[in-house]
This record gives C-alpha cells, structure tokens and sequence, in this order.
C-alpha cells in the first residue's frame, strides 16, 4: 500500500498521529511518503492521502485532485478545533483556519480521530468516522521503574505545551499545601522555551505590554503564576518533539500529575500524558473529567481537597504496584505495535475503494 502523509512535522500532534504509524506501517512493508515542507521532493501519487488537521490552504485543491484521480481521502485530527477557548495560546492561529478545517473534515472520504467523544462530536460533520487511538511507541521509552522508597525527595510532575496553564492551575493549592508536610519537589517541564518561566513573563511583558495580561490568555498565564507562589519547584524548558520521551525519562518522575479543566474542548482530548507518564516510570494522578475518567485509575475532582486526597495516596501507597497496573493498561491497549493494525485495516480498506490504479501513475501536484 501506498500511503501519503500531509502533515506539518515539529508538533506532538504529528508525533502521535503520523510519525508513530508512519514507523510501524513502513515495518510492515507499505511505502509511507511524507510532505517536505523544504520543498524540491518528488511524490508519487498514493492509493490513500492523509491530512491532518488544517494546515495547508492549498488542501482543498490537492481533495479535488485525488476525487478526480480515485484517490481515497482521509482526514485525521485529534482535537476538535471548533472548540478551542479564547485562553489557548492557540486561538488566535485557529481561528482563521476553521473554514478549511471544515471544508477537509466534511470532504474526506473517512475521518480518523483518538477518543469516542471526539468521533461523536465530528460526525456532525461527516458521518464516516472511525476511532485509532494514540498510541505509545515502546522503543522511544526505556522502562524506568519507580524509585524505591528513602532515595531521596519524591518528584511530582507535570509535562506539556503552553496550551495549559489553566489547567495545570486547577492542582497547584492541593500541591502547595501538601508540600508543607511532605517532602517532595514539583517539576514542570515544557510551557516555553526559555529557561524560566520569570524569564518567560518578561519576554512577554517586553513583547505585548502590561495589556498582555488583559488577553484570555494573558489572564490564564497570570493565575498559574499566582497559584505557582510559594510552591517549591524545578523547572525544564520545552526541548524537540523528537527529544521529548527521552526528557520525560530524564525528568524521573515518581508522580505525573494530569490536571484537566472541565470544559468542552478538553473533554474531546486524549490521555497522552497518562501514556507517558507510565511509560517514563511515574503513577498518574489526573483530573476525574473526560477523558482521563475513562482511562486513568486515580483521579481526582477538580477542587483542593480532592487532588490533596489522590496525592497523598499516591505519596503514601505502593506506587511499584499502581505503576505496573497502568503500565500495563497502556501497553495493552494502547502500544503502536498492536494498534498499527488499525491503522492499516483503516487505510488498506480506504485504499480498496480506489475505482482505478492509473493515478499511482501521476505525480502529486505541488
């Protein structure tokens, strides 16, 4: 089978959903050709082409093309970018894209996605739509074990991009009054790149001004730092796609923290940070709202003493055991090595339906 992936290539949202069963289809012997965004490559036209997400205009015309040539469409995102708030760092780049997004999502042929909610709410849209759910890569993760108990301070963490600091504030009061009788350290990891997050906020009051703060996402920015106040932590700034379960392993996390406001948009995301976190050696802690709900064994509601409640447990209980129970629930069901199966039946199908070969003849237009 020949596959063509379009897709931008330094997000995590192109490590999950291309990358990784880009990796395990070429394994088992189908051609996977890439878009080079520096230009010059030479394609060969697929028997099936994969979109992901909305970024290139010039998408609509390559759709055209391929209905005219046979081939099959799909169209794959793993958010749902009609509901992305007015406090992601996101917004503003979104927002003009929302036509061509649904223009893409109602003119595939099939849509892929992570979650059912997610696939619920697509199929508003286009009816043709199937669940492939993100999935770990095992050869990327070294398989830490947790730390024993008395080999030093424990280390509570979190992960992620800069869309996040509203929900990583949701868990900061139950931290900050866990830390006055327990020993461990927070460790953030990710949010920007430079190399504090003081340095961050006047970066940012040098570029936009104190009206920054006045923006939704300026707004969300100054609350985590409020709830930051007086809490011990460590902090590691974003490193490459490419580097990042490696930092996640160097990070030796004993707990990974997944909190998760309550809104619609979120409610449509997967449990990447579970995934991780299991696989970097660290019990997961997350917010009791879907999706993490649905999939994580500790979970707390969004408010001070629950997250105080699960931490403490978590701080206190056989964490070895909890962390091999969730290791395993990852690497059962969701581990490429199993999952990639999915993918090609998903693909080979869409394949099937090509009415003729004499597009795989053709070159991609440019």
């Amino acid at each position: 089978m020949n596959i063509f992936l379009l897709t931008e290539t330094k997000s995590g949202c192109y490590k999950w959903r291309a990358s990784i069963p880009a990796k395990y289809l070429r394994r088992r012997g189908h051609k996977v050709q890439m878009f080079d965004m520096s230009g010059g490559a030479q394609y060969e036209a697929p028997d099936v082409m994969v979109f992901y997400r909305a970024h290139f205009q010039e998408g609509v015309k390559i759709v055209d093309w391929c209905k005219r040539k046979g081939v099959r469409v799909i169209f794959d995102t793993d958010d749902a970018l009609d509901l992305v708030p007015p406090e992601n760092l996101n917004y503003q780049i979104v927002r003009p894209r929302l036509d061509l997004y649904q223009t893409m999502l109602s003119a595939a042929d099939l849509v892929t996605t992570t979650t059912d909610t997610l696939a619920a709410h697509l199929r508003r849209s286009n009816p043709n739509v199937t669940v492939i759910p993100n999935s770990v890569d095992p050869e990327e993760w070294p398989g830490r074990a947790p730390a024993q108990p008395g080999s030093g301070p424990v280390r509570i963490g979190w992960t992620g991009s800069p869309t996040h600091f509203a929900d990583l504030a949701v868990a900061l009061d139950a931290v900050r009054e866990l830390q006055k009788k327990h020993d461990f350290v927070l460790v953030l990891q990710g949010l920007c790149l430079e190399s504090t997050l003081d340095e961050l906020c006047q970066v940012l009051l040098a570029k936009h001004g104190k009206q920054f703060f006045e923006t939704a996402f300026g707004h969300s920015f100054k609350h985590f730092m409020t709830k930051l106040a007086g809490i011990r932590y460590e902090f590691h700034p974003t490193v490459p796609v490419a580097d990042h379960a490696a930092k996640v392993c160097e990070l030796a996390l004993d707990i990974g923290i997944a909190p998760l406001a309550d809104t619609p948009f979120n409610r449509h995301k997967s449990c990447i940070k579970f995934y991780e976190y299991a696989m970097a050696g660290a019990v997961t802690v997350a917010s009791r709202v879907v999706p993490y709900s649905e999939e994580v064994s500790l979970a707390a509601k969004n408010n001070r003493e629950a997250w105080k409640q699960r931490l403490e447990s978590a701080l206190n209980g056989d964490r070895t055991s909890l962390w091999r129970e969730q290791r395993d629930w990852v690497l059962a069901h969701r581990n490429i090595e199993t999952v990639v199966e999915s993918w090609e039946q998903v693909l080979s199908g869409a394949s099937q339906a090509r009415p003729s070969s004499t597009a795989a003849k053709e070159a991609v237009p440019a």
